[in-house]
């Protein structure tokens, strides 16, 4: 409850940002869908925990989550949660997406 009146005010805090994937063990896909978002992970302004989880060994965080696709990105903000399934492969429209910025490159 104080997280979110927090976000509501403009107070969030940059650990409230969570990147959460789901991924269906080590296939193929799954391990792109990794690496793409710990490729995201390293290029967005805004700081971000990143969670990885297997419903083939955690099928009850799935369930509980609602989550029927994998891999799905979960975006856990207080203020816009998003969803999005697929491989993660193109990083502008999930930026776009999410509505967070990429660093600027050097």
């Amino acid at each position: 409850m104080a997280t979110a009146l927090a976000a509501m005010k403009g107070q969030a805090h940059v650990s409230d940002c969570l990147l959460r994937l789901y991924i269906a063990g080590r296939s193929a896909i799954s391990q792109r869908a990794e690496s793409h978002l710990r490729q995201l992970h390293r290029s967005i302004k805004l700081e971000c925990n990143i969670e990885i989880i297997d419903v083939l060994k955690s099928p009850e965080l799935a369930e509980q989550a609602g989550v029927l696709a994998t891999p799905t990105l979960s975006y856990e903000h207080p203020s816009r949660s998003r969803r999005i399934i697929g491989d993660l492969s193109d990083t502008k429209r999930i930026v776009e997406f999410l509505g967070i910025e990429l660093k600027e490159q050097t």
